[in-house]
């Protein structure tokens, strides 16, 4: 947390405020010699010399992250939210909809094809539904013929039989053709196209194309068709994904599987955006180690709501594991080593007469570094305005006083 120079001056004078009142001011002045004796490790310093050496002050933070791990990736898509795009029959290109790059919605068409395979299976199904409905009729008039005893048991089954199997034969040209992509609504179409006083082999589909349609929205990644090409069935012809979600595939060493476990805090981060956190979550760890990596996948679903991050992006992902109590955390760099100690400089209350910003640097036991910060074990309670931003140059001011202490004018 940053702290202005105005907002500066306005803290230092609460601290005065509190610290003295004209009556010790005037007890002090009335006796030099009940001064005491500046304290170790402090520096006294003017107003302009914290603005000119760019120091800055701020509390002290808090943390519930016990420990990360550092891991190397690349980004990839999100195969929960990929498909790719394939005709189940062969035929030629009629027609292109769509261009890497294109969003599309599910259920869009992408491209066409003229395709004999196609027309013949409609027409197998318009034979199947006529040929079934005729059936029906005959089935539904031996019902009557029955109830009046005037068509045998065994005329009756046979009608019966006739039209289950007739039936069955509808009902699979049906499901292919819903295979290919025909939906209720088109499949209602060409079922009230059908004119049943034909006999069943005279009904010809109309030869119109197949269209290919995508069954996720998303962002066409891939595309391997070209106008007028042929294609077998089965031949992806596009990758179609959602890339508001992508995977990191993270490597992890050996000694570092201890710590591995789904469902862990990921925080991604690139050089390509400086400064920016991408959080996530662990969805997979593997359960072997690569033989020639010697490493152990790690798996991350991050969100990319607007798509900054891209697939095949290298990465650094950061696991995270939370303890259930906060400990305190300060800039790396306001952690100084000074004379084999570990240091902090807070600021200090001014003493009754002080005009200088007064800081001293406070013994502190440090813990491990993290990516939000220095662990603080011990050394401060936590209340403490501390020098987050030029540390290195206290200290350096510091070393050069003859008694660990001075005034810097």
């Amino acid at each position: 947390m940053r702290i202005d120079l105005p907002v500066f001056r306005l803290l230092l004078l609460t601290f005065l405020l509190g610290a003295c009142s004209p009556g010790d001011a005037g007890d002090d002045a009335g006796n030099p010699g009940a001064a005491e004796e500046e304290p170790e490790n402090e520096l006294h310093l003017e107003s302009q010399q914290i603005q000119d050496w760019g120091i800055q002050i701020g509390p002290i933070g808090r943390t519930s992250i016990s420990a990360e791990l550092t891991l190397p990736g690349a980004l990839s898509v999100n195969e929960n939210r990929t498909a790719k795009v394939a005709p189940l029959v062969a035929g030629q290109i009629s027609s292109l909809r769509v261009d890497l790059g294109s969003r599309v919605t599910a259920g869009q068409t992408l491209i066409t094809l003229n395709s004999p395979e196609f027309t013949q299976a409609k027409t197998q199904f318009l034979q199947a539904f006529a040929q079934a409905e005729l059936s029906r009729k005959d089935f539904e008039r031996a019902q009557i013929l029955r109830e009046s005893r005037a068509i045998e048991e065994r005329e009756f089954l046979r009608r019966q039989a006739a039209y289950e199997r007739h039936l069955a034969d509808r009902r699979a040209t049906e499901v292919f053709l819903h295979s290919l992509g025909i939906g209720e609504d088109r499949m209602r179409e060409l079922e009230a196209a059908v004119d049943v006083s034909l006999p069943p082999e005279d009904h010809r589909a109309m030869d119109p194309p197949l269209a290919i349609r995508t069954p996720v929205s998303g962002v066409v990644v891939e595309r391997d068709a070209i106008l007028g090409d042929h294609v077998e069935a089965g031949h992806a012809l596009f990758t179609v994904s959602d890339l508001s979600s992508l995977w990191a595939r993270l490597d992890a060493y050996e000694d570092q599987m201890a710590h591995l476990r789904k469902d862990a805090d990921v925080v991604i981060r690139t050089p390509l955006f400086p400064g920016q956190d991408f959080p996530g979550r662990a969805t997979f760890v593997a359960d072997q180690v690569d033989e020639e990596l010697r490493t152990v996948r790690v798996r991350a679903e991050i969100p990319n709501p607007h798509g900054i991050l891209k697939p095949n992006m290298y990465v650094q992902g950061l696991l995270r594991f939370q303890s259930e109590e906060e400990r305190m955390v300060v800039p790396a760099d306001a952690v100084q080593l000074l004379e084999g100690r570990h240091v902090v400089f807070v600021l200090m209350p001014e003493e009754p007469g002080e005009s200088h910003i007064v800081i001293r640097a406070v013994d502190v036991e440090p813990g491990e570094t993290i990516s939000v910060g220095r662990i603080i074990e011990s050394g401060l309670d936590g209340s403490e305005v501390i020098v987050i931003v030029g540390a290195f140059n206290l200290k350096a001011e510091l070393t050069k006083g003859a008694g660990g202490h001075g005034h810097v004018h």
